[in-house]
C-alpha cells in the first residue's frame, strides 16, 4: 500500500483500503477463502498447500477472524449450559468445553443448534470457573442460567456451584447409565473366574443395547438370563434403570427411581450395591435430569467433531491452536 504524509503529528502513515485488513497481507476475500477452507475439514497444512501460503500465516489469519467472532456473540439468552471434557493427547491431558444445548424451533424462529461457547485447558473445578469468567467478560449473566448438565465428577460440581449458584446441577444421562453399566461388566468379570464356560464371549451381550444385538445374540442373552447368575440380575437392573429415565411423568419417575434404589440395595450383588449408592450421592442431580431432560449428547456429538479434527491435524502444538480449532468447527 503506498504510503502518504498528510501533516500528521505520527507522521507518515500508510493508506488504509477497504478490501484489506491493516497489517494482514491478503485481502478480505482471500481471508474469507481461508476460513472456509479450514473449516470444511482441511487442516491448516492443508490449506496452506492449496494457496501456496505458510501456515503460520494462515493461523494469523484465523486467531484474528474466531477472535473476532467470539466478541461478537451473543449470549444474553443464554439459559442453559452443558459442561464436558476432551483429551488434547496421550497422558491424561484434556480440556474443558462448555457449550449452549439446541433449542427447538419456535414458531418462525429457526432453532438454536448446539455450540460451543468456551474452552479451557484441564478438566477440573478451576478449568470450569475459567471458561465460565470468560462467558461471563462476553456478557453472559450467571443469574439467568437455569440448569448445567455435566458429568457426575465432584469438580464439574464444585465449579458450577462456583460461577452459577442459583443454577441446577444435572447429572447427564449418560455418564449415569455408563456407571451402572460399569458395574454390570465387573460382575460379570467376578463370575467368569467361577463359571468361565457360561461367560466366556458374552461381555457385548450385557453391554450392548438389546435393539442393537443379532437375533443368535438375543436368544442367548435370554437363555442366559433365565438362569441365576448375579450377572443376568444385573443386567435387569440397568435395562430397568434405562425404562425408568424414559419415562415422561415426572412423579411416576421419581417414585420409579426411589424403587431401583431400594431394589438393588436388597439385591446381595456387591458392585451394584455400589453403584446404587453412589448414585443416591448424586440423587438431587439425576432426580434433576426427570425434571429437565436436559444431557451432554450434543456435546458428546461435538466432542467426535474436536477428536476427528486432532486426528486429522496429528495433534496441535499448543492448546491456544486446538481451542482456536474447535471455535472454528463448532461455533457457528
Amino acid at each position: 500500500m503506498p504510503r502518504i504524509n498528510g501533516g500528521d503529528p505520527d507522521g507518515i502513515k500508510q493508506v488504509e483500503v477497504p478490501w484489506a485488513r491493516p497489517g494482514s497481507g491478503f485481502t478480505l476475500l482471500m481471508e474469507a477463502l481461508l476460513v472456509i477452507l479450514a473449516r470444511t475439514g482441511m487442516t491448516v497444512a492443508e490449506v496452506g498447500r492449496v494457496v501456496a501460503e505458510t501456515p503460520h500465516r494462515i493461523w494469523r489469519v484465523l486467531f484474528h477472524h474466531v477472535e473476532q467472532a467470539l466478541r461478537q456473540m451473543d449470549l444474553s439468552r443464554v439459559r442453559e449450559l452443558t459442561g464436558d471434557e476432551t483429551s488434547v493427547r496421550r497422558g491424561h491431558e484434556y480440556v474443558t468445553v462448555v457449550c449452549e444445548p439446541a433449542r427447538r424451533a419456535r414458531g418462525r424462529r429457526p432453532a438454536q443448534t448446539t455450540r460451543v461457547l468456551a474452552v479451557s485447558e484441564g478438566k477440573d473445578a478451576q478449568a470450569l470457573e475459567v471458561a465460565c469468567q470468560s462467558l461471563v467478560e462476553r456478557g453472559l449473566k450467571p443469574e439467568g442460567i437455569v440448569p448445567v448438565c455435566a458429568d457426575m465428577s465432584p469438580a464439574y460440581a464444585k465449579g458450577v456451584q462456583t460461577c452459577f449458584p442459583l443454577a441446577e446441577l444435572v447429572f447427564d444421562f449418560f455418564h449415569v447409565v455408563g456407571l451402572i453399566t460399569e458395574g454390570v461388566d465387573q460382575v460379570r468379570r467376578r463370575e467368569s473366574q467361577q463359571f468361565p464356560q457360561l461367560l466366556k464371549g458374552t461381555r457385548y451381550l450385557w453391554l450392548k443395547n438389546e435393539a442393537k444385538l443379532t437375533e443368535a445374540q438375543r436368544q442367548t442373552l435370554q437363555t442366559l438370563a433365565r438362569s441365576k447368575l448375579q450377572t443376568a440380575k444385573a443386567h435387569t437392573h440397568l435395562v430397568a434403570f434405562q425404562d425408568l429415565l424414559r419415562v415422561r411423568n415426572d412423579e411416576e419417575a421419581v417414585g420409579g427411581l426411589k424403587w431401583w434404589y431400594n431394589w438393588v440395595t436388597h439385591s446381595r450383588i456387591p458392585e451394584m450395591i455400589k453403584v446404587a449408592k453412589s448414585i443416591k450421592r448424586h440423587w438431587d442431580g439425576v432426580l434433576a435430569y426427570l425434571r429437565t431432560r436436559l444431557t451432554n449428547g450434543p456435546a458428546e456429538a461435538i466432542n467426535g467433531i474436536i477428536q476427528t479434527a486432532k486426528r486429522k491435524s496429528r495433534g496441535f502444538r499448543c492448546f491456544g491452536y486446538f481451542r482456536i480449532m474447535i471455535h472454528l468447527l463448532t461455533s457457528p
